[in-house]
């Protein structure tokens, strides 16, 4: 139909586009759906970004793209949309749903980041992505931003529900929401593993689920730290080395979302959560939140305008 955006369909017989000889961010996907990719035993069933390769993928849709292990043995099963290595793609305002690594022993099911890589996302929203770690993303020596991003639904069969981070990475989220994602063992939201130094500011970590311990956030061990700026967390779900959770300025209520139960995570007028960022946390480059309404305004009314916790912005 007019207007519909053209659809790549992989139809479960490989990938979409691979990346390896260091392209630019001149070289960019832009407004597609991509879907059913698949891979077998080996990594990225939608996107591969190695060797240096950083293009632009922005306004696409991924869904049930797919990386499986059949063998019951890992061979870096990673990234079931996107895989990147030594590789830095910018990735816009995009949906990751329904992407999965399967098998039980990989990482990201949505995207995968290793091996120093600086991808930024932006604007992103992740639901119902699955695997054995990092249900929506794995980060591992990775350094780099993720801002305006909502992460839901999304699984892990053991570490991070929606993000697992680990390898010496300092990962920076920014105005993210997390809420409704599940692990199996540890961090229904976020688990930082080994040497990992996560910073979160203006989020939201409320809702979430596990089966072992964590609802929320996981320390595994002494080399790794979480530092949360501002931001609104359910705080009895802290587990591991909880000593190794700063918070400044945070609070634990509520979020008071419309309805957290059909996927809506925008925040009532009742919310706690309206003009209880900081501005001066938010990136210099964003001006819009993750509806592509104006970013920082004056949501209580109360003459200054200020920035929201999590990745929408009231609007009065």
């Amino acid at each position: 139909s007019a207007g519909a955006q053209p659809v790549i369909d992989c139809q479960g017989k490989g990938r979409a586009f691979y990346f390896g000889s260091g392209e630019t961010e001149d070289s960019v996907i832009d407004n597609f759906t991509i879907r059913n990719g698949k891979v077998s035993e080996t990594y990225g069933g939608a996107v591969v970004c190695k060797n240096n390769s950083s293009p632009t993928i922005m306004n696409c849709v991924f869904e049930n793209n797919k990386a499986e292990e059949t063998n019951r043995s890992y061979n870096l099963e990673d990234g079931g949309a996107i895989y990147c290595a030594e590789s830095s793609p910018r990735i816009y305002e995009c949906r990751f749903i329904s992407n999965s690594v399967t098998g039980g022993f990989g990482c990201g099911g949505a995207i995968y980041c290793g091996s120093s890589s600086k991808p930024i996302l932006r604007g992103c929203v992740f639901s119902g992505n699955s695997a054995g770690s990092g249900g929506a993303v794995g980060w591992v020596s990775t350094s780099s931003g993720i801002t305006n991003c909502a992460f839901s639904g999304n699984s892990a069969k053991w570490y991070g529900g929606a993000l697992f981070c680990s390898g010496r990475g300092s990962p920076i989220l920014s105005n993210c929401t997390f809420s409704g994602n599940s692990a199996g063992k540890y961090g229904g939201a976020i688990c930082c593993w080994s040497s990992t130094t996560a910073t979160l500011n203006n989020c939201i970590m409320w809702g979430d689920s596990v089966s072992g311990n964590a609802s929320e956030i996981y320390i595994y061990d002494s080399s790794a730290s979480c530092t949360l700026d501002h931001c609104c967390v359910d705080d009895t779900g802290y587990g591991g080395q909880t000593g190794n959770i700063t918070e400044n300025n945070c609070i634990h209520q509520n979020p008071q979302f419309v309805d957290p139960a059909n996927g809506d995570y925008h925040l009532k007028d009742t919310s706690p959560c309206i003009d209880a960022g900081d501005n001066s946390l938010v990136p210099s480059n964003v001006d819009r939140d993750l509806d592509g309404n104006q970013r920082i305004v004056d949501g209580d009314n109360d003459g200054t305008a200020t920035v929201d916790i999590g990745a929408y912005e009231y609007q009065p």
